[in-house]
């Protein structure tokens, strides 16, 4: 089993957690994820909407971070990859 630093199981759903945690530990997660590759990242939860910014050298590292968020919340299905590939 894997397990991040806040030693919780990302395939554990959080969508119960108050927003403002579910985001700071969803951008530690992508962060690890996606070795640092996204700069400017920045996770919005509300609405029951996860919304990913940021920007990113290549369309991999993008996809990198949207499978953390779903590996993450066990495929939480309202989310919104904003991230700019440039």
């Amino acid at each position: 089993m894997t397990t991040i630093d806040s030693g919780m199981d990302p395939r554990r759903s959080d969508r119960d957690r108050d927003p403002l945690v579910l985001a700071e530990h969803l951008e530690g997660y992508i962060e690890r994820r996606a070795s640092g590759r996204i700069r400017d990242l920045h996770v919005v939860y509300s609405d029951d909407r996860i919304i990913l910014q940021g920007r990113s050298r290549t369309y991999h590292a993008k996809q990198l971070a949207q499978q953390a968020v779903l590996d993450y919340t066990d495929g939480y299905p309202l989310l919104n990859n904003q991230i700019v590939v440039s």
